[in-house]
C-alpha cells in the first residue's frame, strides 16, 4: 500500500492510497467460491450453480461490498501508518487510474490540533465568600410555603398571585398556528410563564369572562416561525383561584422529613440544603472563571466536522426538551448553537490534553464519592448509586466531572485566588438583589 499525504488550510489533510487490485480480486472469488455452496437459483440444485451463473447473478454487488469495506480497511491502516488524528469522517473520492492492477483514491479530512496549553501563571480567581443568615433562612421558608400552595375559587377579579384558569386560542393574521391553543392551563399571575403581556391582560378578569388581547411574540422566541410576529388570544376564563399557604406545623414539617423538633429542626434542615446549594453555586462559579480563562489563554484552531457535529446534537437535544415540555416540535437550526458548540469542542480538548500533560486522574473512590454526593438527594441513595455503577455511560459522565473538579484543582494552585463577601441573596439571586 502506497500513502502520500499533504496537509491543507488549516487542519484540513488529503491523503492519497494505492494497494493493489489483487487485495480486492481474491477475497472476492473467495466469497463468490462460498455462494456456490449456498447460493439458491432456480433450475440449480443447492452446490451444483456454476461459478459463471454466480459471477453473473452476484459478482456485481460482491465486488462493491468488498471494494467498500477495502477502502474502509486501508484508510484506518493508511491513518496508522502516518501517525494522523482524523477528527470527524473522511470524504473519500476515487482516482481514476491507468494501472489495472491497483485501486486509487483520495481521501480528504480534518486532524486534531496539536496543542500545548499555556501557563496559568499570573491568572486570577475570585472565590465568593458566603454566610448564611436568619433572613435567608426566612426567604427560603416563604419560597418553600409558596412551592406547597393551594388554591381555591374567588368570585372576584384576578390580582397579583392569584392563579386564573383559561382557555385560549391565538391566531396570526387570523391564521390558526401550531401549538396555538390550550384547555384549562393554569396562569399564576406573576410568575411570567406566558409571553410579555399576557398575565397583564388577564388580571382583574372573573370566571366566565372573555377577552382578547393583542400581543407579540419575542424577537428570541423559541418557534422561529412565529416569533417576532403580532399575535391575537381569544382567552376565556374558567376560573380564579386565591393561593393559600401553608401552616409551619409539624404536619408540614413532616413531608420534609423533619419528625421531631419542631420549627427549628426544620429551620436546620433548610439552612443545610441551602448550604449544599450554596457551595455547589461558589464552586461552580469558580469553575466557570477557570475554563474561560483556559480558553482565552488557549488560541486553538478547532476541526468544523467536530463543531457541526456538536452544534447538531445540542440542536436535537433543545428540541427533545421542547417537545418535552409540550411546545411541539420546534425547528431549531444547528447554525443557532455554533458558537456554543465550539466553545464546548475547543474546551473538550484543552481539558483532555491537560489531563494528559499533568497525569491528573479520576480515582475510583472520588469517583464513587461524587456519586454519594448525587444520591443523597434522593430517596432511595443506593438505588441510585447502583444505577450510575452499572451503566458504563453514566460512570464516564461522573468521571469527566471528577476531573474537570480536579483540573480546577490544579488551576488554583497555579493562579492567585482573591475571595470576595456576597450576601446569600446577592449570589445566589443577584437579578433579584438588583430589583
Amino acid at each position: 500500500m502506497q500513502v502520500s499525504v499533504e496537509t491543507k488550510d488549516g487542519l484540513e489533510t488529503e491523503m492519497i492510497v494505492e494497494f493493489p487490485t489483487s487485495d480486492i480480486n481474491g477475497e472476492v472469488n473467495t466469497r463468490l467460491q462460498s455462494l456456490t455452496k449456498t447460493a439458491k437459483i432456480n433450475g440449480f440444485r443447492p452446490g451444483k450453480i456454476p461459478m459463471s451463473v454466480i459471477k453473473k447473478r452476484y459478482g456485481g454487488h460482491v465486488e462493491a461490498e468488498v471494494l467498500n469495506e477495502k477502502l474502509q480497511q486501508s484508510y484506518f491502516e493508511a491513518v496508522n501508518q502516518e501517525k494522523l488524528k482524523p477528527a470527524g469522517q473522511p470524504a473519500i473520492d476515487m482516482i481514476e487510474n491507468d494501472d489495472k492492477n491497483s485501486v486509487k483514491y483520495k481521501a480528504v479530512f480534518e486532524v486534531y490540533p496539536e496543542i500545548s496549553p499555556a501557563s496559568l501563571d499570573g491568572q486570577a480567581f475570585e472565590k465568593a465568600s458566603v454566610t448564611i443568615g436568619e433572613e435567608d433562612i426566612d426567604s427560603t421558608v416563604e419560597n418553600i410555603r409558596k412551592q406547597n400552595q393551594s388554591f381555591t375559587d374567588v368570585e372576584r377579579g384576578a390580582q397579583a398571585e392569584d392563579q386564573v384558569v383559561v382557555d385560549f386560542t391565538g391566531t396570526i393574521d387570523g391564521e390558526a398556528f401550531k401549538g396555538n391553543d390550550g384547555k384549562q392551563v393554569p396562569v399564576t399571575l406573576g410568575q411570567g410563564q406566558m409571553i410579555d403581556g399576557f398575565e397583564d391582560g388577564i388580571k382583574g378578569a372573573k370566571a366566565g369572562d372573555e377577552l382578547t388581547l393583542d400581543l407579540k411574540f419575542p424577537e428570541d422566541y423559541h418557534y422561529k416561525d412565529v416569533a417576532g410576529k403580532d399575535v391575537q388570544f381569544a382567552v376565556t376564563v374558567s376560573a380564579v383561584k386565591e393561593a393559600t399557604l401553608p401552616e409551619l406545623n409539624d404536619e408540614f414539617f413532616v413531608k420534609f422529613g423533619v419528625s421531631e423538633g419542631g420549627n427549628d429542626a426544620f429551620r436546620a434542615e433548610v439552612k443545610k440544603n441551602m448550604q449544599l446549594e450554596l457551595d455547589k453555586a461558589i464552586s461552580a462559579k469558580l469553575k466557570n472563571q477557570v475554563m474561560d480563562s483556559i480558553l482565552e489563554i488557549n488560541d486553538i484552531i478547532v476541526p468544523k466536522a467536530l463543531v457541526e457535529e456538536e452544534a447538531k446534537n445540542m440542536a436535537e437535544q433543545m428540541q427533545s426538551q421542547y417537545q418535552l415540555q409540550g411546545q411541539g416540535e420546534a425547528q431549531l437550526q444547528t447554525s443557532l448553537f455554533e458558537e456554543q458548540a465550539k466553545r464546548r469542542v475547543s474546551l473538550g480538548m484543552l481539558l483532555a490534553e491537560l489531563v494528559k500533560v499533568n497525569e491528573i486522574k479520576a480515582s475510583p473512590e472520588s469517583v464513587k464519592e461524587k456519586i454519594n454526593e448525587l444520591a443523597v438527594t434522593y430517596e432511595n441513595p443506593q438505588e441510585v448509586m447502583d444505577y450510575y455503577m452499572s451503566h458504563k455511560d453514566k460512570l464516564a459522565e461522573i468521571e469527566s466531572f471528577v476531573l474537570e473538579e480536579q483540573i480546577v484543582d490544579w488551576a488554583c494552585e497555579q493562579a492567585t485566588i482573591a475571595e470576595k463577601e456576597f450576601s446569600f441573596t446577592e449570589f445566589m439571586n443577584p437579578k433579584q438583589e438588583e430589583a
